[in-house]
């Protein structure tokens, strides 16, 4: 499984390639912890590798709060549109879908445009679980708060793609994997975390908690992603 692709589709790629993800495998799957766009270059290549395999039964993708920000304009919400654009690399994202640089007054176009290019993509988003449990094991995004005595039917989607995990009480007997909160901001506080991948890139490793699994690596930086294999 990976997390927090962010758009930045050669690191995928090569990241699966290295694990030896085999599409064609029957007994490999690929579940993704969202936060598929944004920030990177290549959000359509990102969009069509992961729509195929999610077509074809062979990943499963979890939605992100990145991933929200996309749901929210398609269905018509824009109130935190600039916002995001100015502070969370969403631009990029409306730029490449749409082949328009958004600005104050083209919002509406670039909607259509995308709606257009990509027709099934909202319903496609809209279909992204907000966490997945198998056996002993919790896949979400950001965080499950095990305080919540139904966790499930007792937390709201913005609970599920923007907890930060390692922050949270742990639920007993289960595993929690999770992407969103970058690891090496776990491990290391710093204004410099492109300096710090140099020095010791392990500190963007798989981070290993009391029931609790990171895979955040921080691509803006590493230009790599996580790759956690379990088999199940």
């Amino acid at each position: 499984m990976i997390s927090d692709i962010h758009s930045h589709y050669l690191s995928m790629i090569n990241a699966l390639t290295e694990k030896k993800f085999d599409s064609n495998n029957p007994e490999h799957h690929l579940l993704v912890l969202g936060d598929l766009f944004d920030r990177g270059d290549f959000a359509v290549e990102v969009l069509e590798y992961l729509y195929e395999l999610n077509q074809n039964d062979k990943a499963t993708i979890i939605l992100g709060n990145h991933d929200s920000f996309l749901l929210d304009f398609l269905e018509g919400q824009k109130e935190r549109v600039h916002f995001n654009i100015k502070f969370n690399g969403f631009g990029k994202t409306l730029l490449q879908l749409s082949g328009l640089e958004p600005d104050n007054d083209n919002l509406d176009e670039i909607h259509t445009l995308i709606n257009e290019r990509f027709p099934n993509l909202q319903s496609w988003l809209e279909s992204f679980p907000y966490f997945l449990e198998i056996g002993d094991y919790i896949f979400v995004h950001g965080g499950i708060d095990g305080t919540k005595l139904d966790w499930k039917t007792n937390s709201s989607r913005r609970d599920f793609i923007w907890s930060r995990e390692i922050k949270l009480h742990r639920i007993e007997g289960k595993i929690v994997v999770a992407g969103h909160h970058r690891v090496a901001t776990i491990r290391k506080q710093t204004l410099d975390y492109d300096l710090l991948y140099k020095s010791n890139p392990k500190m963007f490793d798989i981070l290993y908690e009391d029931g609790k699994i990171l895979i955040d690596r921080f691509v803006e930086v590493s230009n790599e992603l996580n790759v956690l294999v379990l088999e199940m």
